[in-house]
């Protein structure tokens, strides 16, 4: 994949015991229609037949590069290792267990401008008995994000801007995402979305993840601390109640208008009822 036309973009992929699932990763990545491509997968130290598909597929396609951690590093450190070794002057994500539609990566570059940090996409989201499109606001700034995290798992921006970061909080045992973005934001203006699903995104309650559920509402509340400073009365009350939900509390109706901000209560009017 090599265009003299277009900008490189690197596709980063972490990786864990999801063969299977990996190569349909793969295979959306290698159906783009963007072809100045090239793909970081780090095999976070895979115990089933991973290194043996990635090998293959690598002396396939010279532009698949394949890094393999000794032992498990979790998904933030195996970000930052494939965010280090991309050439790209453009990164995006995939996890292991979603995959694109043909056109995401052309759609994400043509709706790439200054002033924004960086694209996203509606996502198709895939549960154990139903899908449903996540459709996001079309330009998502800071006060958005810190309400709740609007983005979703991935982004198509500049490795300098991750650079800058610091990329990956690897200190957080989950929420990694949602705290970059709010940097992300924060540092070089707000996401822009384009206004159609271009991943698909699975849902699957019985699906272990690379971030563990164990670990999810630690590191939710461990986001919210760490951004507090920036939050507004409304933006803290919103979250609190987001995180008494995320840990089954009882939450009543009152709590809900008390809580909620009014341009949010369909959503969580919706989520009491009927999730």
């Amino acid at each position: 994949m090599n265009s003299e036309n277009n900008p490189l973009v690197s596709v980063i992929i972490p990786t864990h015991n999801r063969a299977e699932l990996l190569e349909r990763a793969l295979n959306s990545v290698l159906e783009q229609t963007w072809e100045n491509l090239e793909i970081v997968v780090v095999d976070d130290a895979s115990e089933d037949y991973t290194p043996e598909l990635l090998r293959k597929l690598s002396e396939e396609y010279d532009f698949l590069k394949v890094i393999r951690n000794t032992s498990p590093e979790k998904a933030a450190a195996s970000r930052n290792i494939a965010i280090k070794a991309a050439k790209g002057e453009f990164i995006t994500g995939l996890d292991d267990d979603d995959y694109w539609l043909p056109e995401r990566v052309e759609y994400l570059m043509g709706k790439f401008e200054e002033g924004f940090s960086a694209v996203c996409s509606y996502d198709r989201m895939v549960m154990d008995d139903r899908e449903v499109v996540w459709k996001k606001p079309s330009k998502i700034t800071l006060g958005d994000l810190l309400y709740y995290n609007m983005v979703g798992n991935q982004v198509l921006t500049k490795k300098e801007y991750l650079q800058a970061l610091g990329g990956y909080d690897e200190e957080l045992p989950s929420a990694q995402d949602y705290d970059l973005w709010i940097r992300l934001v924060q540092e070089f203006g707000p996401i822009r979305t384009v206004i159609r699903p271009l991943q698909v995104v699975n849902m699957e309650e019985d699906r272990d993840r690379i971030t563990t559920s164990d670990n999810k509402m630690k590191g939710y509340r461990q986001c919210y601390e760490k951004h507090e400073h920036r939050m507004s009365r409304r933006h803290k009350k919103y979250q609190k109640y987001r995180l008494k939900m995320a840990a089954d509390e009882k939450v009543s109706w009152v709590d809900l208008f008390r809580s909620v901000p009014p341009k949010l209560y369909i959503k969580e009017i919706t989520r009491k009822l009927f999730l």
